[in-house]
């Protein structure tokens, strides 16, 4: 069970599971999900390489993360996916199940306080109305909790949480082989943020260099180490991430005779996220001048601030028609998707690089520019899959192929915006006449491909199953925004990723004198082709001079124009990039000696190499290196685990006692690693306390209170500091559940 092995939200599953890296990008509500070198890029606008589903219906690729609660299952799928439901993908998909209703009352209640004053409140209730034929299940999470990283500067502490969420789940079967299943969600989290922590200062020139900031940045440094990971002094107001959440799903399950059946999946998804970041790590600092771009000593500035605001609406529809054929020799299935993504208001972000503070002036005021970022999405594709028993030539093999073909259209329309603060609609900027709206531009970009999938399955023996296949996957290309010049003309648009991989693998159960094994492994290699990369800080940066050797160049200017209202926006720029190779073992498992203790074990080996690098010359100053850049993907991840079941008689109920041990190498990110790391969790239960419905939980994170960084946010040579987001410190805290009517 999740609670049981303390997964409270999506980052917690890359404990439990070996190979899944999850991190944020801008905040840990907005989820990355990495699978086998693959994730969405850390910025910029491209199509995730890893999808999370809810109920089957996928999710919007920002502000992605999920309540964790009262969740039947999580399921993990590795390598390329497409062929037989949803999106496609060429890294994996992670799928979330709520619990659905049944026909019996039951629930429970849950009461939780914990370290930081953490506040939690969880419950659910089924409800049949008409016996056999509808039920409602209704849950609810609340948590609050103060936060833990410790903010000396502007505002409130950081890492806290403040969030609310509530499911409803409507169960209808009114006649025998009739199914439909409507789910309502509502999730909010308004924090003060994330606390971003400077851990380095770059020994090569600059921006920093540029606006004179070098010598009070090593000076932050020195008193960022003193005062360690946990205290940081914040010059952003206010420091917010707010999420709001609103989803409707109904699956409809239609039995059309014994050997056929249609399923129709609709989803819609309305999501906000607004953010407002210290994205460095750093205070105000004091210049020490650069007379080249007229820069006088004693200025204070901002080095690096952020903001965002996303609103997106996301409708989805898939419908399957499955069935078999010639006595159940043939499993056969056909299907379309259908996926439409749209801003629904205001939608863009801002920054400041070397500013003044503005005093008096609020999100998203503060910053000189906002720059709107309207992007429509449209995905349509059919796919089918056929299953086929191989048993007169082999006992228990059979043969699975499928195939997709995927047709991805994108717009946007984007402008920057001095005076409004980012207030005006879509419909302003696609009208381009406005004259608050610097340079309105609109674009397109559609790509499409066919994908597939062949392999063989081998059930060799009833605890023996072998596998061997062969995909074919695919993302969509998409646009760089705003409408460029100079240099940057022939990069407007990017195009699409593609990766066939190899993949064989085995799950089998053993039994070993009497000690009970479970063993899973696979090994894969996937080739990759047109791989998109994200490069940062191509931006116009101050002091720049139209024609000049090195000011009127990059790293001053991307295109030569030394104008920033045709920059790519945030400074960011997607690339094809070149081709790669990651090949990897995945294996996990258990060993039971007794019917009362167990051991689980886990671990993902990758080798990500790059083929060949063909990134333009013209972003040189913008590469670390000519090598494709695998950011947050560790070559090495182990998982550890113990548990252990104390039966206490009838009368007085059972303890559980399991500990969890995970293990990371180093992540690459941008020009920098993060380091390596271990943590370690524990946790006690006792169920059934006194033969009643009551179970009673004590729980500890980070027992060993390592401090490591778990994601990055502003780094890299070009702007000459490395800043992140540290892990959660040691955590700990009781829980009390009340079961009625269900385990």
């Amino acid at each position: 069970m999740l609670r049981t092995a303390t997964i409270q939200n999506t980052a917690d599953l890359m404990i439990k599971t070996p190979g899944v890296f999850l991190g944020g990008s801008g905040s840990r509500e907005n989820s990355v999900f990495v699978i086998r070198g693959q994730s969405k890029a850390l910025s910029g606008s491209n199509a995730p390489a890893v999808v999370s589903y809810f109920a089957d219906v996928p999710q919007p690729t920002f502000s992605s993360g999920l309540a964790v609660y009262d969740m039947a299952s999580v399921q993990v799928l590795k390598g390329p996916q497409g062929t037989l439901f949803g999106r496609n993908t060429t890294g994996g998909a992670v799928l979330f199940y709520p619990t659905a209703p049944t026909y019996d009352v039951g629930g429970y209640l849950q009461l939780g306080y914990g370290r930081f004053d953490n506040r939690q409140l969880e419950g659910a209730l089924t409800v049949p109305i008409v016996r056999d034929k509808i039920s409602l299940r209704l849950a609810g999470q609340y948590q609050k909790r103060d936060g833990y990283t410790k903010n000396i500067g502007i505002g409130g502490d950081f890492d806290d949480i403040n969030s609310r969420a509530f499911r409803a789940s409507l169960l209808i079967e009114p006649v025998e082989g009739v199914k439909n299943l409507t789910i309502f969600d509502y999730y909010r989290n308004s924090y003060n943020g994330d606390g971003t922590v400077l851990f380095g200062v770059v020994d090569q020139p600059g921006l920093i260099d540029l606006l004179g900031l070098r010598e009070a940045t090593l000076a932050e440094l020195a008193r960022q180490r003193a005062r360690g990971p946990r205290v940081v002094d914040n010059d952003v107001s206010p420091t917010i991430s707010r999420t709001r959440r609103l989803g409707i799903t109904n699956r409809t399950d239609i039995d059309l005779s014994d050997s056929m059946s249609f399923t129709n999946i609709f989803g819609y998804r309305r999501t906000t996220g607004i953010g407002n970041y210290n994205v460095d790590g750093l205070p105000l600092l004091t210049s020490t001048g650069n007379p080249e771009i007229g820069l006088p000593a004693g200025v204070r500035l901002t080095f690096i601030n952020g903001g965002s605001i996303s609103r997106v609406e996301q409708f989805t529809d898939e419908i399957q028609l499955k069935g078999d054929a010639f006595g159940d020799r043939i499993n056969w299935l056909l299907g379309g998707f259908y996926l439409k993504s749209r801003p629904f208001g205001p939608t863009g972000g801002g920054n400041s690089v070397g500013q003044p503070p503005l005093p008096g002036q609020t999100y998203p005021q503060n910053f000189p520019t906002y720059n709107y970022a309207f992007y429509r999405e449209t995905s349509r594709a059919l796919f089918g899959n056929v299953n086929i028993n191989l048993d007169d030539i082999l006992s228990g093999l059979r043969l699975n192929a499928g195939i997709r073909y995927t047709w991805d259209k994108e717009s946007s329309c984007t402008a920057t915006d001095l005076s409004t603060g980012g207030t005006l609609s879509e419909d302003i900027c696609v009208e381009g006449t406005d004259p608050r709206l610097i340079i309105p531009t609109v674009n397109y970009a559609k790509s499409n491909a066919p994908t597939w999938t062949l392999g063989f399955d081998w059930q060799a023996t009833q605890k023996l199953f072998t596998y061997l296949v062969t995909r074919r996957g695919y993302r969509s290309g998409g646009i760089n925004t705003p409408t460029f010049g100079g240099n940057l003309l022939p990069y407007q648009s990017f195009g699409p990723e593609r990766v066939t991989d190899v993949e064989a693998g085995i799950r089998s159960d053993w039994d070993v004198g009497g000690v009970k094994v479970r063993l899973n492994a696979s090994a894969f290699v996937g080739y990759y082709d047109g791989v998109q990369i994200a490069l940062s800080g191509v931006r116009t940066n101050p002091g720049c001079t139209v024609g000049a050797p090195v000011l009127g160049q990059p790293p001053y200017s991307p295109d030569g124009d030394c104008d920033p209202n045709n920059d790519p926006q945030s400074g960011t720029l997607l690339v094809n990039a070149g081709k790669a190779r990651i090949a990897g073992l995945d294996f996990d498992g258990r060993i039971s000696p007794t019917s009362h203790l167990s051991f689980t074990f886990g671990g993902n080996f990758l080798d990500p190499k790059t083929r060949s690098f063909n990134a333009p010359a013209v972003f040189t100053a913008y590469l670390g290196s000519r090598e494709i850049p695998f950011d947050l993907v560790a070559k090495r991840t182990i998982t550890l685990g113990a548990q252990y079941r104390l039966p206490l008689g009838d009368n007085v109920g059972e303890l559980n006692f399991s500990a969890d041990y995970y293990a990371s190498s180093k992540l690459p990110y941008v020009d920098t690693y993060l380091p390596s790391y271990d943590v370690v969790n524990m946790r006690l239960d006792w169920n059934d306390v006194g033969a009643r419905p009551l179970d009673l939980s004590v729980y500890m994170t980070n027992v060993f209170d390592k401090k490591y960084l778990q994601a990055g946010t502003v780094s890299g040579d070009t702007v000459g500091i490395n800043a992140g987001i540290y892990g959660a410190p040691r955590q700990f805290g009781l829980t009390l559940r009340y079961r009625f009517g269900e385990r």
